[in-house]
């Protein structure tokens, strides 16, 4: 009789498809008694497909067991997560204490996830027999999904037991096709067993580029960058461009990842770079969107005429308690072949679009074209934009945008399944148009551009001397390249102008009065024998240097040391008569904290965007020699804004408290 009330009410709970054709089901097939008379035994196994009434093949699952007095029970062995998922190849058993239990699989995106509950009593143990069906399959329109940074294990030490095995788990777990392992402290060996027939597992290390340069990934390579290779590229300006050259050569690609991450500082781990590469159309061959306002960056460069993908990933850390899990965001890229070579091709040509890991699937075209393809503009001439967007759940909004800004939106709500949206429209110009759609979870997609080349015999459009293509990057801070808090603070200076363009005189000022000018006859100054800014160790010292030489100079970076309060700025001057100044920041010289302030302006065509921060930490008086303990940079007060101007539709996004905007001043 117990068994029969238990399937009654499984069956009472099932949920249904949302897309309405497909249901995910469960089943109690056994009770019997358990040797544990104070807790209830369950174990399930969960499969792909029944086949005459017989289970299919099983099935790697993501699993939540919520017990009746709130615990998360673990059925895999290696321990839960903050929100206690743990991963099982198929078959998994817990021990609960009695009561009602939730139990929540899921098996990636592709597949209707299923939450249940069993009313479990004491001294029993319950068999159930679960099925998560599939609802949409990307791969069968050769769409394959990855994450390219992920790591085993980050730390020397492990909360969650993991290691290559079971991250190649939780990837199947999650639906993925393919990952590649970013640099851990585990055994690689026998790495290459845990790739099947629909999953590849690879590695390639993230690289740190350098300080103001930012974190880069780079699948593909054909085999380990060695360290002394690695600094002999990057010391230099402009190390991201050293380390795409390295890495193409090695048959990689190069992707920008964390690109504001924190987003109110220049100098750690975000992809400051991109704006200096972006001016200097060098820009690295994706960017990993994770945000808002990654992807207001993301459309500055592109607008500037570089031609970059999108894709996504998580930095998942394995073996910490509170971490993203591979494909909580992630990239698909349209492959000819299942194989870790057309992945990375697909990658290489920009075929692809990102997503925040849910169950939503936008395939893009215009007049046919895919992402990563050009068209050319011709006057007079009608597109046709074609989108056909997967969705399980109802759609909030999708969105045709061209060149940042919205051209077209959409009239979805509500919809789901297989939704399909065009627009027809002129264009005449060089630009580009990609396609984003978010469904009533949040749950996000966001394609790589089609773009639009001029005609050949139309003449690019080109800055004007008075408003030059330019990056004018300045922040002041008072830590070593590796954020380890020091007593003194330094101005560190980027700036960059188009190639079209030259340098002729940067200038370091405080409340309008010239503190340091710097001029192209001066040559540079390295005696410090270190990079100024970009190089990825030591203390920092005053030095400049130009790019690619005194003579006729693109690129500028300097350290310089900073006592006094004040609104400090950067001016800029080139050899075409243009000049550019950066909005101000309040260096406050009286506050007792260690703390840093930046503005970093990108600006060209049509194109403005500004990213403001601001952060404390320690107090000062507590940094002092031999500066050992937790002398290291972590924010406990931050503030960030960015506005962006697209054609002349402005875009704002902000966080923190808002009264540190007074310390900006334009």
């Amino acid at each position: 009789m117990a068994l029969l009330v238990l399937a009654c009410l499984g069956n009472a709970l099932l949920r249904a498809d949302p897309s309405g054709d497909l249901r995910s089901t469960y089943a109690v097939t056994g009770e019997e008694e358990s040797a544990d008379r104070e807790r209830a035994a369950i174990a399930v196994e969960v499969y792909v497909e029944e086949v005459s009434g017989q289970p299919g093949d099983p099935l790697p699952v993501r699993v939540i067991v919520t017990a009746s007095d709130g615990t998360h029970p673990d059925g895999s062995g290696h321990g839960t997560y903050g929100d206690g998922r743990f991963f099982a190849d198929g078959h998994f058993a817990v021990a609960v204490a009695p009561g009602k239990t939730r139990l929540q699989l899921r098996s990636g995106p592709n597949r209707v996830p299923l939450d249940f509950e069993i009313e479990a009593a004491a001294g029993r143990r319950y068999r159930v027999r679960a099925r998560l069906p599939e609802w949409f399959s990307p791969e069968d329109r050769g769409w394959y999904g990855g994450d390219n940074h992920v790591h085993a294990q980050h730390d020397s030490t492990a909360v969650v037991k993991t290691g290559l095995g079971y991250t190649a788990l939780q990837a199947r777990a999650n639906g993925l096709s393919f990952i590649t392992e970013s640099g851990s402290h585990v055994d690689y060996e026998g790495m290459d067993a845990l790739s099947t027939d629909t999953f590849v597992f690879r590695c390639a290390r993230e690289l740190h580029a350098g300080c103001y340069a930012g974190h880069l990934n780079t699948p593909g390579i054909a085999a380990p960058i060695a360290e002394d290779v690695l600094d002999s590229s990057l010391r230099q300006a402009l190390p991201v461009q050293a380390v795409k050259k390295l890495v193409h050569g090695l048959g990689g690609v190069v992707i920008h990842t964390h690109p504001l991450a924190p987003a109110h500082q220049l100098h750690w781990m975000g992809a400051t770079e991109l704006f200096s590469d972006a001016v200097l159309g060098q820009c690295a061959d994706l960017l990993d969107i994770d945000s808002r306002g990654t992807e207001l960056l993301w459309f500055a460069a592109l607008n500037l005429g570089n031609r970059m993908a999108c894709s996504s990933y998580t930095d998942a850390a394995l073996g910490r308690l509170h971490t993203a899990s591979p494909g909580d965001r992630r990239v698909y890229c349209r492959a000819d072949e299942f194989s870790y070579s057309a992945f990375v091709e697909a990658l290489r040509q920009g075929r692809t679009f990102a997503t925040n890991g849910g169950p939503i699937f936008p395939f893009f075209t215009i007049d046919g074209r895919a992402p990563g393809d050009a068209v050319i503009a011709e006057q007079g001439r009608q597109y046709e934009s074609r989108v056909e967007v997967h969705c399980l759940y109802p759609l909030r909004s999708a969105q045709l945008v061209r060149n940042g800004s919205v051209l077209k939106e959409f009239d979805v709500g509500g919809r789901k399944g297989a939704v399909v949206l065009t627009h027809a429209f002129e264009e005449d110009r060089k630009c580009w148009y990609v396609f984003r759609a978010e469904d009533e979870h949040g749950h996000w997609a966001l394609t790589s551009p089609v773009y639009f080349d001029a005609p050949s015999a139309a003449p690019a459009p080109s800055a004007t001397p008075a408003a030059p293509t330019q990056a004018l990057l300045l922040e002041i801070a008072n830590c070593t390249r590796m954020v380890q808090l020091r007593p003194d603070f330094f101005a560190h200076i980027i700036v960059t102008v188009g190639p079209e363009d030259a340098l002729a005189g940067v200038s370091l000022l405080r409340d309008g009065e010239v503190v340091r000018d710097f001029r192209p006859e001066m040559g540079s100054d390295t005696t410090s024998g270190k990079i100024p800014v970009t190089e990825r160790f030591g203390e920092y010292r005053p030095g400049w240097l130009w790019h690619p030489g005194p003579g006729r100079s693109v690129h500028f970076q300097a350290d310089w040391p900073i006592s006094e309060g004040g609104w400090y700025c950067i001016h800029a001057t080139t050899v075409n008569g243009g000049e550019a100044r950066s909005d101000a920041v309040h260096f406050d010289a009286s506050n007792p904290n260690s703390h840093e302030i930046s503005v970093a302006h990108l600006n060209g065509r049509d194109t403005r965007f500004t990213l403001w921060g601001y952060g404390e930490e320690m107090a000062l008086a507590e940094v002092r020699p031999p500066y050992k303990g937790d002398h290291w940079w972590y924010p406990k007060n931050t503030y960030w804004r960015i506005r962006a101007i697209f054609d002349g539709k402005e875009h704002v996004l902000q966080n923190g408290d808002e009264r540190s905007a007074g310390r900006f001043k334009r």
